[in-house]
């Protein structure tokens, strides 16, 4: 084998041994503060290691007068897809499921 592809080869192994993004679901168990347990793991975490998209977030205006909600947000007991990052040092909720 040659020199750079055995160092392509070092560096694709090390990158995937960092497991730098992957992907699972999650519990929501509180939105304030936002506590969810991970599928996979049963590992809980909260706020700041797990956080929201804008997509899950509440949101809500006042038209003439009225209330219109706009995205309900998320509740405990609600089940979320996950983006795992820094090798499980963050999660991120992206989407309900």
């Amino acid at each position: 084998m040659e020199l750079i592809e055995r160092l392509k080869s070092i560096i694709n192994d090390t990158v995937k041994a960092m497991d730098l993004l992957d992907t699972g679901y999650a519990t929501v168990e509180s939105v304030s503060p936002l506590t969810l347990r991970i599928q996979a793991t049963q590992l809980v975490v909260t706020e700041p290691v797990a956080a929201l998209t804008d997509a899950l977030r509440y949101r809500a205006v006042t038209v003439q007068g009225e209330l219109v909600i706009i995205n309900p947000g998320i509740k405990p007991g609600d089940k979320v897809l996950v983006l795992k990052s820094n090798a499980g040092q963050n999660y991120i909720a992206i989407s309900k499921v």
